[in-house]
């Protein structure tokens, strides 16, 4: 296990935020070493509406994290779907509130998040209520907490890394990492697509990168992103009605909470 600076987050109170159940197996290790407090917005339960908050709470035992007693699963993925369709701009900023609350009661010193991709719009809307709560907690009390994101897809990324946190597993940690994901039957499609795409690169290592944008994530990931055309191609198949799209949906969700006074 190396690290990219000398261990300035070890002994502080840490938040992990994530999208949906099954993202915190991404850092495993790194939550093995922070034991952070873990918010997660969704319960996993897709189109099919069963959730998998159950897994999630497992992974956390097993590495000594803790869930948030009052933003575990707070929502099930459709409503988070359908509120972003509809830009519900409230239900986002009393999302963005909360969290910011519970930073703030929880006495966390430093955040970690899902980064922006374009893979989901779920993933990318969780890293924009982060950032939103993080300005929110700056306007209230003027506390700054390193702001640090995580990829989903990619291996790694690849940005500057100085104060962040890099980790190499050795092979203990990768086999419990490996296991934890193993017992994780609803993610093993992703798991293995992960594997075919970047071998055991992306198991084997944790790089948490110090986020440096806030509300504007137009050049994050490519345009359109990747989730407009596999859009597209469900309502073709008749499996979606429409098609959320980056302009139209996601954005006007980032430019209105960029327009509170925080």
């Amino acid at each position: 296990m190396a690290g990219s600076e000398q261990g300035w987050w070890r002994n502080r109170k840490a938040a992990l935020v994530v999208a949906h159940p099954g993202h915190e197996l991404r850092v495993h290790h790194w939550m093995e070493n922070a034991r952070p407090l873990v918010l997660v917005l969704t319960d996993g339960s897709g189109h099919l509406g069963t959730g998998r908050l159950d897994r999630t709470a497992a992974v956390l035992a097993g590495a000594g994290a803790s869930p948030s007693v009052n933003f575990f699963g707070k929502m099930p993925d459709r409503e988070l779907y359908r509120a972003i369709l509809a830009g519900e701009m409230e239900t986002f900023r009393a999302l963005a509130d909360e969290i910011a609350t519970i930073f703030a009661d929880g006495e966390i010193d430093y955040v970690a998040a899902d980064a922006v991709e374009g893979f989901n719009p779920g993933h990318d809307v969780c890293r924009l209520l982060v950032n939103a709560a993080l300005a929110t907690l700056r306007g209230r009390n003027g506390r700054d907490l390193p702001n640090l994101e995580f990829p989903l897809e990619a291996a790694t990324l690849e940005r500057q890394t100085r104060g962040g946190i890099e980790l190499h597993l050795d092979a203990v940690a990768l086999d419990r990492k490996l296991r934890a994901v193993d017992n994780y039957p609803e993610l093993t499609e992703e798991a293995d697509r992960l594997r075919a795409a970047h071998g055991m690169t992306s198991f084997g290592v944790e790089r948490l990168t110090p986020v440096d944008y806030l509300l504007d994530i137009s050049d994050c990931c490519e345009q359109p992103p990747a989730y407009e055309r596999w859009g597209e191609q469900r309502v073709k198949s008749g499996y979606y009605k429409t098609v959320l799209r980056f302009r139209d949906h996601v954005e006007p969700i980032a430019r209105q909470l960029g327009s509170w006074k925080w």
